[in-house]
């Protein structure tokens, strides 16, 4: 089941449904333990269209981008993936030219078991980063997993396999999928993503897979892909750190046979955004170490460039991020990381308002005074697991939403550690 947030509601006509990527019709799933990762933990995954398919994919804008994430992006069709082969544990990047030969050789090799051009497998990787992948464990890996796609598992076991094989430090997997009643008839949709650390996107940073079964044209998956992308993935952060693996892959084939209208597709594409944004908000609350979620709207900015930038320096802010671990209501800190962004020209744009929940903080830019019962209730908001916080300055009305964990203790101790 997809993840649940009070920040995402799924609409009416979608419905949750058991299973992953696997659900759509037309589409194979498997996870297998290569040896990559240690005590036999599920470590290679892949997807497949049993039939021709669209696609639409994202990734990271990191210069040093992985070498997955080069070969895909550079030589395959990615208007017309039907596969994607993922291992976990290792990231493949910083690795040279082995890395980009070893990133050729594992698509060649699942084309190869799939009878599919190159040019329609995807390759993605996440893990450590310049270390050299150990290829006669993926290569077995990539064999047992084709097999797997045809060895008659469930659906929803196939499915959560594969989702629980592209992890890496999550503390659970983040899959699920949805049936979308249209007027047509009902299509489906299948997801599973991964990420916790190393996350604040100019793309998606992480990895997510999606399918769907209903007949769309190339043109207006991409669009809806985009959107939804847009709307979750590129609102998120952790620590502020881009990642070179991030991708986000949507394989779209038509096996249901129901052709959505343009009134249906803004539903479909309805539903995906709400799915997607229930991902991306799980990836911050599996945040390495993270204990609770912010949403923090910034209205009020002269261009959305600005609210951009104001949502981003408080989301990233250590400071700001420690005091919501510390349930310490310093809305101070949240003044301090607005001014560095808005710096010495933005002084007509200070905040009118800033409010956690229902408790306005700050009023025309001064402190607001909290009686008793008040005090009481900010108690309570700064222990729930999500808090809403707004954010309004005086300009013209520009906005932007962004959704932040805290940072705690654990998050320090596991990335000094990661390595080692």
């Amino acid at each position: 089941m997809l993840p649940t947030t009070k920040f995402a509601s799924l609409p009416s006509f979608a419905t949750q449904l058991d299973g992953g990527v696997s659900s759509p019709r037309g589409f194979l799933a498997a996870g297998v333990a290569s040896g990559v990762k240690k005590r036999g933990k599920l470590d290679l995954g892949m997807v497949l269209s049993e039939v021709p398919s669209v696609s639409a994919v994202t990734f990271t804008g990191n210069a040093a981008a992985a070498a997955p994430v080069r070969l895909t992006r550079e030589t395959a069709d990615c208007a017309h993936l039907r596969a994607v082969v993922v291992n976990a544990g290792n990231a493949n990047a910083c690795t040279g030219k082995q890395g980009l030969a070893d990133a050729a050789r594992m698509r060649l090799l699942a084309a190869n078991h799939l009878l599919l051009p190159v040019e329609q497998v995807a390759v993605a990787s996440t893990g450590l980063i310049g270390v050299p992948l150990p290829m006669d464990k993926i290569e077995a890996g990539i064999g047992a997993a084709a097999g797997a796609l045809g060895a008659g598992i469930a659906p929803a076991a196939a499915a959560a396999d594969f989702a629980a094989a592209i992890r890496t430090t999550d503390k659970h997997a983040k899959s699920g999928a949805l049936g979308v009643r249209l007027p047509e008839g009902v299509v489906r949709l299948g997801f599973a993503a991964k990420g916790c650390g190393m996350i604040s996107p100019r793309m998606a940073t992480m990895l997510c897979f999606v399918t769907c079964d209903a007949v769309v044209t190339a043109e207006a998956w991409a669009e809806l892909m985009h959107a939804a992308v847009a709307a979750s993935f590129n609102r998120i952060t952790v620590d502020g750190q881009e990642s070179t693996n991030d991708m986000v892959l949507g394989f779209c084939n038509g096996a249901s046979g129901v052709v959505p209208g343009d009134e249906s597709l803004a539903h479909l594409g309805e539903a995906l955004r709400a799915a997607m944004l229930s991902l991306a908000v799980s990836i911050v609350a599996d945040g390495e170490g993270s204990t609770r979620t912010m949403r923090l709207t910034v209205t009020g900015a002269r261009d959305g460039g600005e609210a951009e930038g104001v949502a981003r320096a408080v989301a990233n802010s250590p400071l700001v991020k420690t005091a919501f671990y510390g349930r310490d209501p310093n809305w101070g800190r949240i003044m301090q990381a607005i001014g560095q962004a808005l710096g010495r020209d933005g002084h007509h744009v200070l905040p009118a308002r800033i409010a956690y929940e229902d408790l306005v903080m700050v009023e025309h830019g001064q402190p607001a005074a909290l009686d008793e019962v008040q005090q009481g209730r900010l108690d309570e908001v700064m222990r729930q697991p999500e808090i809403d916080l707004t954010v309004a300055l005086n300009g013209p009305g520009a906005e932007a939403t962004v959704y932040f964990s805290d940072l705690t203790h654990a998050y320090v101790t596991l990335n000094a550690e990661y390595s080692t």
